[in-house]
């Protein structure tokens, strides 16, 4: 008994226990409907309240729209006056087609102007700051002024539509009448800047001013010169040529064989001269226009340039070139006069790079008055007297020096780049004595001439002596030589012999028979090659020979004049 009821009492307990827990369950599910009844009440109420703002909103739209009214009235002038109330608050503005108050546009007050008025003021802004202008430059002592002038200047921008900007001030087309009033008072209040314009210039317009500038202020380097002054008496007076005495380096004196001095070759110092750097001139003048400083005041600088060679390296490298001599112990006392005052005149004669030098200049006409003395001189095909007969013996011996100086003809190829040209040189129609074949140059005022250039970059000097004692004449080359030098042997060679035709006889019937005279002498002719061989300064030769060219001496018929008439008559004298 006691066993069962111990199971018993056991059993209960289990069964209490179990009531409990479905009681717990039973509160858990109590608790939820109530918070959920709770959560969907707030939710209900939530819309509520959502609802009733929306409406208030509504309502308040509502009155607000009744509280907003306006007018526009157009007044007797064309404006329109614009007034209204909103939310209690009374506006009004004019509306004219003017530009807004507090408007300005490259630091002019448009308030109030009309189209007309602005494009004025801002024409009259721009002609304000173009006159403006006045950019100075002093290059080396001396103010140059630019002005508007100097710079073809115009407006980068369309004046018309920098006015419309100012007159959209103030103008939005999608705002109501209130926010219009409301964005023009902001406008007076605080003001609109809509900047400024910018004057542009041509740069090509400028450029050529500036070309021109350098074209007057520019200073080419005077490059070291040379003077001369003559020791002998007959030709040219023994004066210096040209020149300034204060500027001197040095002198050197030339001698001729016998040892008399011919000249003294002055050299003169050159000068250094100045460039004005045209680019950075030009972009000195455009930022100084572009930044506004329309007065700017530029100190222009010039860059210095200097002459190729000093005075000392000038007379250091001046040496004689070349040297040519004739003998003319032949000659009678009138031509051998002559030969003497031509290779005076010739004397001391400076060769100026680039410039043509013509022996008949330098002597000039030859007439008796001017103390040219009559001698025999080759005239057509015969030798006759005339003043000045002998002087195509200087020139003779003055062209053979340029030769061997290395002068060239302007069809040749024998020399790349001489530093004289045979400009012109006509042969004589007969050989002379003293020269050989092909080497002759005849001249006659007002015909034939000797003419040549000195091509090179420095001056070349000429110098002629005729020596009584000996009878010779000479020509000197004084120059600069190449940087390779070479000197250069020339002759002549007869290629072809012509036979004079045969002498014809003419008969002179006022002549006495028995009596002839060889009026014109039967003479051979020739044709003749010149060549020249280049040589180095150790004797050398260098590359073959050069035909320079060819002359030709026509053959001449002779004539034979006899008498046919009585033997009473006189011989001719």
């Amino acid at each position: 008994m006691e066993e069962y009821e111990s199971i018993s009492g056991g059993s209960a307990s289990a069964v209490d226990k179990s009531d409990k827990a479905d009681r717990r369950i039973a509160r858990g599910r109590k608790c939820f409907l109530v918070e959920l009844i709770i959560g969907v009440l707030a939710m209900a109420g939530i819309a509520y309240m959502l609802t009733r703002a929306e409406k208030n909103y509504a309502e308040a739209e509502r009155e607000l729209e009744t509280a907003y009214s306006s007018s526009v009235v157009e007044r007797e002038d064309g404006s329109l006056v614009v007034s209204g109330d909103y939310a209690g608050k009374s506006f009004e503005y004019v509306e004219d087609g003017r530009i807004v108050e507090g408007v300005t546009l490259a630091g002019i007050p448009l308030s109030g102007m009309n189209y007309e008025e602005a494009r004025q003021a801002l024409l009259e802004e721009i002609d304000r700051r173009i006159e403006n202008i006045n950019i100075s430059m002093t290059v080396d002592g001396a103010t140059i002024l630019l002005n508007a002038s100097d710079f073809s200047i115009t407006c980068s921008q369309d004046v018309n539509e920098l006015i419309h900007s100012a007159l959209r001030v103030g103008r939005e087309e999608d705002k109501d009448y209130y926010s219009v009033y409301l964005e023009r008072q902001r406008i007076a209040e605080e003001g609109v800047d809509l900047g400024d314009f910018e004057l542009v210039l041509n740069e090509e317009s400028l450029r050529e001013k500036v070309d021109y500038i350098a074209s007057v202020v520019d200073r080419s380097p005077a490059e070291p010169y040379i003077t001369l002054l003559n020791r002998l008496g007959g030709g040219k007076p023994g004066v210096g040529v040209g020149g300034d005495a204060s500027d001197i380096f040095t002198t050197k004196t030339v001698y001729a064989p016998d040892g008399k001095a011919m000249a003294d070759i002055q050299f003169h110092n050159g000068r250094s001269g100045y460039v004005l750097d045209k680019e950075k001139l030009l972009g000195r003048i455009v930022n100084a226009f572009k930044s506004g400083d329309y007065s700017a005041e530029l100190e222009v600088e010039l860059e210095p340039t200097d002459p190729q060679m000093t005075a000392e390296e000038l007379a250091e490298s001046f040496v004689e070139l070349s040297r040519f001599s004739t003998n003319f112990s032949s000659s009678s006392t009138s031509r051998a006069r002559n030969v003497q005052k031509a290779a005076g005149l010739l004397n001391c004669t400076i060769m100026v790079p680039g410039e043509n030098c013509s022996y008949n200049d330098i002597l000039g006409p030859r007439y008796e008055s001017d103390g040219w003395l009559p001698a025999p001189g080759i005239s057509g095909n015969e030798y006759i007297d005339s003043p000045g007969g002998g002087i195509c013996q200087v020139s003779t011996t003055l062209y053979n020096a340029l030769l061997k100086a290395g002068a060239d003809f302007p069809k040749s190829t024998a020399s790349e780049s001489p530093r004289l040209l045979i400009v012109r040189r006509f042969p004589h129609s007969i050989p002379g004595s003293y020269i050989a074949k092909g080497l002759d140059a005849t001249v006659s005022y007002g015909g034939p001439d000797l003419v040549w250039r000195n091509t090179g970059d420095t001056q070349m000097l000429l110098f002629a002596y005729a020596d009584m004692n000996t009878r010779n004449v000479y020509a000197f080359i004084y120059g600069v030589p190449d940087e390779v030098r070479y000197t250069y042997r020339i002759w002549s060679e007869t290629i072809e012999t012509i036979p004079a035709p045969e002498t014809i006889q003419i008969a002179e019937k006022l002549w006495p028979t028995g009596y002839s005279k060889l009026v014109v002498k039967p003479r051979t002719g020739y044709k003749v090659a010149v060549f020249r061989q280049k040589y180095d300064m150790d004797g050398n030769a260098v590359g073959d020979p050069v035909q320079l060219y060819l002359d030709t001496y026509k053959a001449q018929r002779g004539e034979l004049h006899y008498g046919t008439g009585p033997a009473s008559l006189p011989r001719p004298e």
